[in-house]
């Protein structure tokens, strides 16, 4: 299976310009559009398909289906100089029938990697893409895998591929015969030709039936082994979504093909994250972003767009234990600056200068005898996404429960991270339709897409019984430019 890698998505675009259009249009319309999020122009964004740095910039590509389930999917790119503000570039490839989620790779050029489904068969592809002129130019694409190898089930996908000590490595998701989830390696001398040489040993022999999206590497004198195992039965607070997203911490020995880590823990414990990938630039920093959605929930923007990505990560492992915070850069953003110190108690305290439907918020706890706190956001007279702190217990919980209008297939409204310590900092990222919550100083997060009315913008905070001393700051961020760009220049 082939296609001709000059055959530019710009030059086969479904539909008629009128159509292009209108569907632009009802996008740009919808009350629920983001003002700082990466998000498609319309329709459908489909799948996280590269994060890389590469000459100089971020670049994300992802699969875009400007029409959902008719038309053919693109490949959509978008640029950034500092992880604050993104540009979009459009279009920089078709993606034949049956095409999956991938990766790229940064290997002097750039390449991308990606599953196709030719009926029962995983084909995996490579394109090597060069910068041309500011973009994106698809130079050669090639089958370069086809089917599993003996012994596994008939799906392998998610391909990543780096170059480590004169070979170009390669992990894929998989499962055994039995449903049980595996990560398998592959080596090879270029970047299109690879060998299996086996399967990666790890401590997890029956997790999940499916491991999607690995990615192997090195952070802080550790090795993190990310993967999304699909199965997982519900345990406590943990696994409450229908597909999970995680990662081992340990140390991996790729001669010996095994992996001696910890436990497995979910990099998000709110509702929409999924198939996370990571990137390195020229200083060292490792950043994460991550699919703001879930696999199989209808979301009430369907049918005009749908999905978005998370805000930039920072990774960093500090005394074992793994932290996210918000990439520095994002303070870029920030416009008018409002800033509170006080008291609260079991009387609701409205905080009107604090009320928006787009901005950063920043919490300190000074001083907390209370046993329960209750911090409402996005509140209307009917609505409110809450977060709840349970002071003995130390979990945090993000109750969706009057949010506004509901996602479909979602197991329950409610939300909870189990804290190692008490609860003395919240920054949260509010955008019209999502809230990206980082707590203790990254040490969780928890990302959900939330649909409130347009007068949802108030602020609350009161106590069950007793009372907390906070310093809040708000600030109001710069929207990004929305450019519905689709063919890239």
């Amino acid at each position: 299976m082939k296609f001709n890698p000059d055959a530019r998505a710009s030059l086969a675009l479904d539909g008629s310009s009128e159509n292009w259009t209108g569907q632009i249009e009802k996008a740009q319309e919808n009350p629920w559009r983001q003002k700082y999020h990466i998000q498609p122009p319309a329709g459908s964004m489909n799948a996280l398909d590269g994060f890389v740095y590469y000459e100089g910039k971020y670049h994300i590509l992802y699969q875009w289906a400007p029409f959902y389930t008719q038309g053919r999917k693109y490949l959509y790119h978008v640029v950034s100089d500092d992880l604050a503000v993104y540009h979009n570039l459009g279009i920089v490839d078709a993606l034949p029938d049956g095409a999956d989620s991938g990766s790229a790779s940064v290997m002097n050029d750039m390449h991308v990697y990606r599953t196709i489904m030719d009926g029962d068969t995983s084909l995996q592809h490579h394109t090597a893409f060069r910068e041309e002129a500011g973009g994106l130019r698809p130079l050669h694409t090639a089958s370069i895998i086809k089917g599993a190898p003996e012994g596994y089930a008939p799906i392998v996908k998610d391909p990543k591929v780096w170059k480590e000590n004169g070979r170009y490595c390669m992990i894929m998701g998989a499962a055994t015969k039995n449903d049980f989830g595996r990560v398998l390696c592959f080596t090879g001398t270029k970047p299109e030709a690879f060998d299996y040489i086996g399967e990666l040993k790890t401590e997890l022999d029956q997790f999940g039936f499916m491991w999607e999206s690995p990615e192997l590497f090195e952070l802080d004198g550790f090795h993190i082994l990310m993967f999304c195992p699909q199965g997982l039965d519900k345990y406590q607070h943990s696994y409450w979504n229908i597909y999970q997203s995680g990662y081992v911490l340990g140390r991996t020995d790729m001669d010996k093909m095994t992996m001696k880590h910890g436990d497995f823990h979910e990099l998000d414990q709110g509702f929409d994250f999924y198939a996370p990938e990571t990137t390195q630039d020229a200083s060292g920093n490792r950043y994460i972003i991550g699919w703001m959605g879930m696999k199989e929930t209808v979301y009430p923007t369907d049918g005009a767009w749908s999905h978005c990505l998370t805000l930039p990560r920072t990774l960093s492992i500090e005394n074992g234990v793994l932290k996210q915070r918000p990439a520095a850069a994002l303070a870029a953003l920030r416009t008018a600056e409002m800033t509170a110190e006080g008291y609260f108690d079991h009387r609701p305290k409205k905080m009107k200068d604090f009320y928006g439907d787009s901005y950063e918020l920043t919490m300190d706890i000074l001083e907390n005898t209370a046993t329960q706190l209750y911090i409402n956001l996005r509140v209307s007279r009917r609505e409110q996404t809450s977060l709840i702190y349970d002071s003995g217990a130390h979990t945090l919980a993000l109750d969706t429960t009057f949010s506004g209008e509901m996602p479909e297939n979602v197991d329950g409204t409610v939300r909870t991270a189990k804290l190692d310590a008490p609860l003395f900092k919240l920054q949260i990222f509010v955008d019209v339709s999502s809230i990206e919550i980082f707590i203790n100083d990254g040490a969780a997060v928890m990302t959900a897409r939330i649909f409130p009315s347009e007068k949802a913008e108030g602020v609350e905070l009161s106590t069950e019984m007793g009372n907390c001393h906070v310093r809040m700051s708000k600030y109001e961020l710069k929207s990004l430019a929305s450019e519905p760009t689709i063919q890239e220049q």
